[in-house]
């Protein structure tokens, strides 16, 4: 006996049929989440020693851990690898000068150097090339130095201690945060802001200290 489908079955299977096409009915088959979803980062997990670096072409933009270090004024610094010497510069800070030959020491200065010395005084010191010169005119090495997780260049304009300046292509990764933190410290009036006329704007947009 031949089995009879009824005009309603017929109707209820296709209206179940239209409400899955149009996603109005959830599809049964399981979806890949977005924590399912493998993520890329650019973060590195290793621990690259400065004695394993290559300093004629070292890695950029990866924290390079640098065991002997010291600082020169608040903004220069050497560092050493099996015993030589090497001189390095902050990237895109400068601070108040305190040690250079035929300038008397500008306001804010010894601090600047000070709060530098504290700051490497905590250890875990590491430093980061930028993508772009790795040395200035002068043969320093270029870099952000980061004290533990937190950024000795931030830290200095943060306080007042020093300005955004010598902005280059290839070296100014991460010049937003650092004009960031400067306004910060200007907003306040913090350190060389409080100084009248000590701190002028250039043409370029950046800031320069009037030698005294």
């Amino acid at each position: 006996m031949k089995k009879k489908i009824s005009l309603g079955s017929i109707l209820i299977v296709l209206l179940l049929f239209f409400l899955q096409v149009t996603g109005i009915l959830p599809n049964t088959e399981k979806k890949q989440s977005q924590a399912d979803v493998p993520h890329n980062t650019t973060t590195t997990t290793k621990h690259v020693t400065i004695e394993a670096v290559d300093l004629d072409n070292p890695p950029r933009l990866e924290k390079i851990t640098v065991l002997r270090i010291r600082n020169v004024d608040g903004d220069t610094f050497a560092f050493y690898v099996h015993d030589k010497e090497y001189k390095l510069r902050l990237l895109m800070v400068d601070t108040p000068e305190s040690v250079k030959p035929n300038l008397a020491v500008q306001p804010f200065g010894k601090e600047a150097s000070a709060f530098t010395k504290d700051k490497l005084a905590n250890g875990d010191i590491s430093i980061v090339f930028d993508k772009g010169e790795i040395k200035d005119s002068y043969g320093r090495y270029l870099a952000y130095v980061y004290v533990k997780d937190e950024m000795l260049q931030t830290a200095l304009l943060k306080a007042g201690l020093g300005i955004v300046r010598y902005v280059n292509v290839g070296g100014d990764s991460y010049v937003n945060e650092l004009l960031a933190a400067q306004k910060s410290a200007q907003s306040m009036q913090l350190g060389v802001w409080q100084e009248k006329n000590y701190v002028v704007k250039k043409s370029n947009g950046y800031y320069q200290y009037n030698e005294r």
